[in-house]
């Protein structure tokens, strides 16, 4: 009888152990699932679950997965990095806002794109490509030079639901209407040239017209404000890493170069160059290292994605459309390798979304993202290292383009005032003369001969580059 009571005392023991280790587990995974969960912050960004415990866990596994780390509470919307209450608590209710910023010899050095969460490079007129900087979990105490908007840029500033932030823009009769698909649309508007958004901008008389305009995020945030552009950000987020989660897969891929008109032309190329110890690619472009003027340091961004989209001059005046709608092949370089897959976007307001060749969303690394979409004569040299690419041309500027009026205020508009230090909130130096007109870019055609690399994307006949060549 002592025997059996014993025996029962010992399975007795074994069972309660288990009921503690299950509820132990069950907890966990509770805590873990409802910081995941609908309508908490990390819900947007955060990728993956919990792996729940196989039966038969011992308690060293068991301390193994308590030991694991927690998902993000909090995290960027766009670019999914940490953050701490407070700084979610400050952004929380304010959307993204894309700015417009010229990539023109002309424009650099370029100021705040290092703040950017989210940066798009395409092309517009006369071959040559724009910026579109994207801020959320950041802010920007200078932003230059600020540009025109173009149709392309004004889709992805829909799909964010950003507030959008241009000098001017393109005013037609076909489907590159930029200015009138703003207010079509219903994207948020923050123009230069129009009052109630105009005292966000200043121009940098250190700078020749057009490439002096300047903004800050506070600047502009505080204009959105008092024009009722308020409420929390609408823009679903992409997938990201957390800690713990397997390998990115794909292949080593430490060095990238974009030649957007596939002729080599110092001007037109930009490469990346993996930096392990900072988790994320330097840039370089216009012959060296692409430099922030804000910051004096090489621009870095944990993701690039190169995205093909092919595009179609619009009219006489070069305004180019792209292939945004529907999907396209993209590489997303991420970790420090090559993710090959595909963009999906699914109509105008749909996110773009990037997928392997599985058909599985691609989880970035944490951090700023940047985008190049490219058109079908753009090369792309994808190296395993950094050292293998082969060196940047000399820097060699296009010819200077003559003014155009494109962007210029319309009558009655209210024009950005000239700051004679190029520190925001100075005082007004009077009003700057003339037009704010981006100037006519340099034809496709680049000098000397175009370079084979050891692996490139074909060249083919397109509107920016219509002999293929």
């Amino acid at each position: 009888m002592d025997g059996a009571a014993e025996l029962l005392r010992r399975k007795w023991r074994v069972g309660a152990f288990g009921l503690a280790l299950v509820a132990v587990l069950g907890t966990v995974l509770a805590l873990r699932m409802a910081s995941d969960g609908p309508g908490s912050p990390a819900s947007r960004p955060a990728s993956g679950s919990a792996s729940p415990a196989s039966e038969g866990t011992s308690p060293t596994a068991a301390a193994s997965l308590l030991a694991t780390p927690a998902l993000i509470e909090f995290a960027g919307i766009l670019d999914g990095a940490p953050m701490s209450a407070a700084e979610w608590g400050a952004r929380k209710d304010r959307p993204p806002l894309a700015v417009m910023v010229d990539n023109t010899a002309n424009a650099y050095p370029h100021a705040g794109l290092a703040a950017a969460d989210l940066v798009y490079e395409a092309f517009v007129e006369g071959g040559v490509t724009r910026l579109m900087a994207v801020y959320w979990r950041h802010d920007a105490d200078k932003v230059s030079p600020v540009r025109s908007a173009r149709t392309p840029f004004v889709v992805w500033a829909l799909e964010l639901g950003a507030l959008y932030a241009h000098a001017g823009g393109a005013t037609t009769w076909n489907e590159a209407n930029a200015i009138g698909q703003i207010f079509e649309w219903g994207v948020r508007d923050l123009d230069a040239f129009v009052t109630g958004s105009s005292t966000a901008y200043y121009r940098d008389s250190d700078r020749a017209v057009p490439y002096n305009l300047v903004t800050s995020t506070a600047k502009l945030y505080e204009a959105a404000a008092s024009l009722g552009f308020n409420g929390p950000p609408a823009a679903e987020s992409w997938k990201f890493r957390n800690p713990g989660d397997p390998a990115v897969g794909g292949t080593r891929a430490e060095g990238i170069e974009v030649d957007f008109q596939g002729t080599r032309s110092s001007w037109q190329m930009v490469q990346w160059k993996w930096d392990a110890a900072a988790g994320a690619y330097g840039r370089s472009a216009f012959g060296g290292p692409h430099l922030d003027a804000a910051t004096g340091r090489q621009l870095q961004f944990a993701t690039v994605i190169v995205m093909l989209a092919p595009g179609e001059v619009a009219d006489e005046s070069g305004h180019v459309l792209l292939q945004q709608i529907g999907e396209g092949p993209a590489t997303v370089f991420t970790g420090g390798r090559a993710i090959e897959g595909v963009w999906r976007k699914a109509s105008r307001e749909a996110r773009t979304r990037f997928f392997d060749t599985r058909g599985q969303e691609v989880a970035f690394e944490r951090g700023p993202i940047f985008i190049e979409v490219i058109d079908r004569q753009s090369k792309v040299v994808v190296s395993e290292s950094a050292a293998g690419l082969p060196a940047l041309p000399p820097y060699e500027p296009p010819p200077a383009p003559p003014v155009q009026d494109e962007d210029a205020p319309a009558p009655g508009d209210s024009p950005p005032t000239v700051i004679a230090s190029p520190t925001p909130g100075a005082g007004p130096a009077g009003t700057q003369s003339g037009t704010a007109g981006p100037g006519r870019t340099p034809g496709s055609s680049g000098p000397g001969p175009a370079k084979t690399p050891a692996t490139v994307t074909p060249p083919a006949a397109s509107p920016t580059n219509p002999s293929g060549s």
